[in-house]
């Protein structure tokens, strides 16, 4: 770790002090102040990870910028900065810097709406907040049925990141532990939850409920041959 830190620092430092980047510089100094930043939280250097986290916000920024400008069709390719905003509340939290923190997951949720992922670390880095508990209520609810994939349940929002099924259903006990108003909701998906894993694991329902639905939109709806 202590050699990741040195050479994510030292390949940043080398692309910040170009006054003129390219974009394809550009595109490398934002993908460095990802690593530098997790390897900084990674290390308990909570600090310099905010100092860095403030820098990737600046330069994400000045390469959509680049980009819009010359090279449109990349943009798709970027990865999203709600994600960003994800790694900074983890960094504020462990901070202890609460409102910086609620603040950013709010971001990140903003910008790619349903983030199951972002939400669920929110609570359990912030506590069970009744605002917190309710958007990561909202997000499990939206992200559909449990998935079973690589040999992991999971609740797999469209276009956006995983979660662990079994980790949701767990952080969604400890607020209904914690005596949040929203139990009865809580409750309900922590049951849902429960319900399709044993479902998937009886074979009694589709591993990927949404493709299996998906695919059983393309069988045919009549046997022409009767025709």
């Amino acid at each position: 770790m202590e050699m990741s830190e040195v050479m994510a620092t030292q390949f940043t430092e080398m692309f910040l002090s170009q006054k003129k980047r390219t974009p394809d510089a550009q595109i490398m100094l934002v993908k460095g102040l990802r690593i530098l930043c997790d390897v900084f939280l990674a290390r308990g250097k909570v600090q310099r990870a905010i100092a860095s986290v403030k820098i990737l916000h600046r330069e994400r920024k000045k390469l959509i910028r680049t980009l819009t400008a010359g090279a449109p069709h990349l943009l798709e390719k970027m990865t999203a900065p709600a994600e960003d905003y994800r790694r900074a509340g983890r960094i504020y939290a462990t901070a202890g810097k609460k409102g910086p923190a609620m603040k950013a997951f709010s971001k990140c949720e903003k910008q790619s709406p349903g983030h199951v992922a972002s939400a669920m670390e929110a609570c359990q880095l912030l506590g069970f907040d009744k605002k917190l508990v309710s958007r990561f209520v909202s997000t499990v609810h939206a992200a559909g049925p449990v998935i079973l994939a690589n040999g992991r349940f999971v609740l797999q929002p469209p276009s956006l990141p995983e979660a662990d099924a079994r980790e949701a259903k767990t952080t969604l006990q400890s607020a209904v532990d914690a005596g949040v108003s929203l139990s009865d909701t809580c409750q309900q998906q922590i049951t849902r939850i429960t319900e399709e894993i044993g479902a998937i694991e009886r074979g009694e329902a589709a591993a990927n409920a949404r493709l299996q639905a998906a695919m059983d939109l393309l069988k045919p709806q009549h046997d022409y041959y009767k025709y």
